[in-house]
């Protein structure tokens, strides 16, 4: 295993291994960690927020709205429409017939130009707040498909603020494709000095996907795309949290920042009355990359985004991160530091979850660092990855406005095998709830080279299951805190609790049947390795001590539950341990 920096001002400190460790087979390829100033190392975080979640806030009170439009997320879809204007009046002359191979075409032929960035917005709704754009509106019964009464309908986003470009919108029916034209009046706008400012022609932001759910006499929304390319998604029940992009090139680069490809163009296929999934296609451009996305939209309690990508390079990319998901950590119950606040906990996610091809599953705890960390895993062919909210209690937060616990997981699993590659996981210091600052992605181990054409598709179920096997024990807590060897001695360890919980553990009731495996990457001392059963959860707490004085440079940690003989009773649980 190699463990590499790139903070030359850290020692490497080594110490005696106890006789109690257990070397696992390691999948960790090596952390990374900077001392950038928060300023360097949130830089693409802070892009990502401004293309994508500031002026989307929080989730209102019925989670299923996101700022610009959250106060129309939750009414009837059956509002009264002007009956006298159809959705084909705002549509252009039939085309050539469309599909996924068109757009690849498209794609393929936009790589061999320059790239052109697209053009801004008026600079007058560029410098709008988020509580002026949040106001303008598109109203419910302008929504594609609605005078039809079809189970989905379409909204639209107004461009504003962070969102400086427009994208372009067309609906595909029979293979036609027709141009949705802009019109200001299918918004509300705070006042009509500013409708009247605003072109004619200016375009959409982006979109959201609106159908019932659980209510049928209730449309919700279950998909956004708005900024470069971001999309996320809702079971029933849920709020908005993590988000999905169509591609990540240069993430948590801090020398020449990262790179964010863009959506230019969506394509809208009419899905009939009847169709119980939708499904759109998407252009994406950038200096490096253009792509042909074609989704498929299958919403219900867990609600399946299938994206399928073919990628034409410009030029060569350093690194490519494939089903990249973004999302927010600020603290947990594992927390050695943390900002001071009457709630326990605040996330969007509290951990990754990746399923290896050699079937091992494995569970990091998210973390606020207090500088910019990036590790990677080997994921050859790997069977699945995702961002997971484990913690599905309102004790665990005691937030009435942001709901935490009805945040959903995003799953991703892999059509077929990837070939060679590893999952790098990106965490940034933050010290906000409004910004995302953990990032997790697929890299390709081969290099990219410009003139490549690529192709990849995956699955992302958006829901709030675990994902592991029911078979198999799971981690559902990590406690971290200050502890001394004995009473009264100095607090100079670390005392690390996990509590295992599902699988064979509920059955097991002996001191001797439960065995604790604990691991480090390199020799220092553990103390105190013991597994206990804790009645309270009708599972297993793990727990072990680690000298302050091991801990100059983070330590990584591999650690899971074996049975009397061996064999794995649990999911391999993995951290990176830092002194506060």
């Amino acid at each position: 295993m190699r463990m590499y920096s790139i903070d030359p001002r850290r020692k490497l400190h080594t110490a005696s291994r106890c006789a109690g460790l257990v070397l696992l087979g390691a999948t960790l390829i090596g952390p990374v960690y900077a001392a950038a100033s928060e300023s360097d190392a949130s830089a693409s975080t802070q892009a990502d927020q401004a293309k994508h979640k500031n002026d989307n806030a929080k989730s209102d009170q019925n989670g299923q709205s996101s700022a610009p439009a959250k106060k129309d997320a939750s009414k009837s879809a059956e509002q009264g429409k002007d009956q006298n204007k159809p959705d084909e009046q705002k549509q252009s002359k039939p085309k050539q017939t469309f599909g996924y191979e068109q757009l690849i075409e498209r794609a393929k032929k936009l790589s061999k130009d320059d790239y052109n960035a697209p053009d801004q917005i008026p600079q007058f709704l560029s410098k709008l707040s988020a509580n002026d754009l949040s106001k303008i509106n598109y109203k419910r019964d302008a929504a594609l498909w609605h005078a039809q009464k079809q189970p989905f309908q379409v909204m639209f986003y107004h461009p504003g603020l962070y969102y400086d470009h427009a994208v372009k919108i067309h609906v595909v029916k029979d293979g036609q494709t027709q141009t949705f034209k802009f019109d200001k009046n299918d918004f509300d706008y705070p006042s009509d000095d500013l409708k009247k400012k605003v072109p004619d022609d200016l375009g959409y932001a982006g979109l959201k996907i609106l159908h019932a759910l659980g209510d049928s006499q209730k449309m919700d929304e279950v998909m956004s795309f708005l900024g470069a390319s971001y999309f996320r998604a809702l079971g029933a029940g849920e709020h908005y949290g993590l988000s999905a992009r169509g591609l990540a090139i240069d993430t948590g680069n801090t020398q020449k920042g990262e790179e964010f490809p863009n959506f230019t163009d969506f394509w809208l296929v009419d899905p009939g009355k009847q169709s119980d999934e939708v499904m759109l296609y998407a252009l994406l451009d950038s200096p490096s990359v253009t792509g042909a996305y074609k989704f498929v939209i299958s919403p219900g309690q867990a609600t399946h985004t299938h994206v399928e990508e073919t990628l034409f390079t410009r030029t060569a990319i350093n690194k490519l991160g494939i089903a990249p998901l973004t999302s927010m950590f600020t603290w947990g119950e594992n927390s050695l530091a943390r900002l001071d606040d009457y709630r326990p906990e605040a996330h969007d996610s509290d951990g990754m979850l990746v399923s290896a091809a050699n079937g091992e599953w494995l569970w990091r705890p998210l973390v606020n660092p207090q500088q910019l960390w990036m590790n990677q895993f080997d994921a050859t062919n790997v069977r699945g990855f995702g961002l997971m909210q484990r913690d599905r209690k309102f004790d665990d937060y005691q937030d009435l406005d942001y709901e935490y616990e009805k945040r959903p997981n995003a799953w991703i699993t892999p059509d077929g095998d990837w070939g060679k590659g590893h999952i790098e996981l990106v965490e940034i210091p933050s010290d906000s709830e409004v910004n995302d600052n953990v990032s997790l992605y697929w890299v390709p181990d081969e290099a990219v080279k410009a003139g490549q054409r690529l192709h990849f598709a995956y699955d992302i179920k958006w829901s709030t299951d675990l994902a592991v096997p029911k078979s198999l024990g799971h981690a559902v807590a990590t406690r971290v805190g200050m502890a001394a060897v004995a009473p009264g001695q100095q607090k100079n360890q670390v005392r690390v609790a996990v509590d295992f919980v599902g699988g064979e553990l509920s059955k097991l009731t002996d001191a001797n049947s439960v065995q604790p495996k604990v691991n480090a990457t390199r020799d220092v001392t553990i103390n105190n390795i013991q597994a206990v059963r804790n009645p309270n959860t009708g599972g297993w707490r793990l727990t072990f001590l680690v000298p302050t004085g091991a801990l100059e440079q983070p330590l990584e940690l591999r650690a899971y539950l074996a049975d009397a003989n061996g064999g794995g009773l649990t999911e391999t649980w993995s951290y990176l341990l830092a002194t506060p």
